[in-house]
């Protein structure tokens, strides 16, 4: 489950190590401009709701903070996962594509408010698009 978490988690708010990037929205992407505290508000695989099905209750409302300095946090909040789900571990924003973990992302939009961001993972011999939406805090 905790990779899980992680999978999804670095779906979206994997910005962080570069000077200056446009989104889609013209909001300017940089480390500091990412970073802040967030939680996963949707998750979807070609268009179908996939959040209810990988994350538990208690991992929905854990908070993922990005900071400015390349780290991220995931914060265990709300209702605490058995055994927990909180981790740490270190982010990159290269361009429009974002490194958590050695997993990649494209950034879709950032509008200062949410993170939207798509990756392909492949898993058990499918390969499947992942988007994902961080809402700040």
């Amino acid at each position: 489950m905790k990779n899980t978490i992680l999978f999804l988690f670095t779906t979206v708010i994997f910005f962080g190590c570069s000077k200056s990037n446009s989104s889609t929205s013209g909001t300017t992407v940089t480390m500091q401009s990412l970073a802040g505290n967030y939680k996963i508000t949707a998750a979807t695989v070609s268009g179908a709701d996939i959040l209810n099905s990988y994350l538990t209750p208690c991992q929905q409302d854990d908070i993922y903070t990005l900071n400015a300095d390349g780290t991220y946090v995931i914060a265990d909040a709300g209702t605490v996962c058995s055994p927990t789900s909180a981790t740490s571990s270190t982010w990159s924003l290269s361009g429009n594509q974002i490194t958590i973990d050695g997993q990649v992302f494209t950034l879709v939009k950032f509008d200062g408010a949410k993170i939207e961001a798509t990756t392909t993972v492949t898993q058990s011999g499918y390969t499947v698009t992942v988007d994902v939406i961080f809402t700040k805090q």
